[in-house]
């Protein structure tokens, strides 16, 4: 087996995208409209021309809410810039988040413990 047909059968290519996200808007207003699922999938195909069955609309659009909700990476645009470092800042000691804050601590008198003591339960 040569590499072109391993690299045809594992992927490698562009992400995949719906037709359906072109239709999104659309599909926001018939359903703000009250529209059922049925009844979009018919206008899509008659209006845009794009035939789809109405449980494939319904997961389309359930997926893309979801997908909405949590930034994927794939979707970005929106470059984040790391916060500039302060140079006298790092050159104290590094304030690390999960170090807790020191507590006292009293050290038990060893003639207070009795580990055979049967009243002591």
């Amino acid at each position: 087996m040569d590499s072109e047909t391993r690299n045809d059968q594992h992927g490698g290519g562009r992400a995949y995208r719906s037709r359906l996200e072109a239709f999104v808007d659309f599909i926001r207003e018939q359903r703000q409209q009250r529209r059922t699922w049925q009844e979009i999938a018919t206008l899509l195909h008659t209006e845009k021309g794009c035939a789809i069955t109405f449980q494939g609309l319904h997961q389309f659009y359930r997926r893309y809410l979801k997908r909405q909700a949590r930034p994927h990476w794939e979707d970005g645009g929106v470059m984040v810039q790391p916060a500039p470092v302060n140079p006298s800042a790092s050159a104290s000691r590094p304030v690390l988040a999960a170090t807790p804050t020191p507590r006292s601590f009293r050290q038990p008198s060893p003639e207070n413990i009795k580990l055979n003591d049967p009243t002591k339960l």
